[in-house]
């Protein structure tokens, strides 16, 4: 609809004006049980991996992300992600949860202290973001990164779309984190549970409807079967011409 698109043409113009920045942090750890080999190295059409189209997206964002690096450990990483700074998980084998914190590690523990000034707390409201991406989502665009940061604003914890099928729920792995979380994310990690969906429900996040096409772009792949379907889709898509302007018909809401 006309409206939709004038309210995204806003948005984009509301980002440009705003700059939020962010460090972007792809995840390739994970055993990739179900999928018999790693997903990071799956090949896409072209022949590239996954990972390399995943760090692509993000810095297709330009200005937003001041820079993107490696989440976890992996054994060949493509040579054209050679120059990226690698961050290992603070806990091994905790799961997307110690790739967050080393990600908001890295971004800086700016939270401020009750004894700082208001300068400082101004500061810390505007650190660089965390934007947490899986390796594992081939049909992701740039839009959808977008619309996290242009909810970005004082006062968040978390920007992250809402799982069409499960109320609550959140695709907490294509999520945009302030580093203020970083102490609750530890809290989390340290008490056994490793659990990204607990962590999003204690903090103050902006819960993003998804527009189907959203949706679709947000999908994991997890066994050869549904990699093999986001192979067919990215095939279609590439036989329809270029997409248009993803229309922003979402809506967003704060949680408590």
């Amino acid at each position: 609809m006309a409206s939709d698109r004038k309210r995204a043409d806003r948005q984009d113009q509301g980002l440009t004006r705003k700059r939020v920045g962010c460090v972007a942090g792809v995840l390739v750890g994970g055993s990739s049980r179900r999928m018999g080999e790693p997903k990071a190295l799956l090949k896409l059409p072209g022949g590239q991996a996954m990972v390399e189209f995943a760090v692509g997206v993000a810095q297709t964002l330009g200005p937003h992300v001041q820079e993107a690096v490696i989440l976890g450990s992996i054994d060949a990483l493509p040579p054209s992600l050679s120059a990226l700074r690698v961050l290992p998980d603070t806990v091994p084998d905790a799961g997307p949860l110690a790739g967050l914190c080393a990600l908001l590690d890295h971004a800086g523990d700016t939270e401020p202290r009750a004894r700082q000034s208001r300068i400082a707390a101004a500061r810390a409201d505007s650190a660089p973001w965390a934007l947490l991406l899986s390796c594992d989502m081939p049909l992701l665009k740039p839009q959808v990164l977008l619309r996290l940061l242009g909810e970005a604003r004082a006062g968040l914890d978390v920007v992250a779309y809402v799982k069409s099928d499960q109320p609550r729920t959140y695709h907490a792995c294509c999520a945009l984190y302030h580093p203020r979380v970083l102490r609750a994310a530890n809290d989390e990690l340290t008490r056994g549970k490793r659990s990204l969906q607990r962590l999003l429900a204690e903090v103050r996040i902006a819960a993003l409807r998804p527009t189907a096409e959203e949706d679709e772009q947000l999908t994991n792949v997890n066994t050869p079967a549904e990699h093999e379907r986001a192979l067919q889709a990215l095939s279609r898509a590439k036989k329809s011409g270029p997409p248009g302007r993803n229309d922003q018909t979402g809506r967003s809401c704060l949680l408590p």
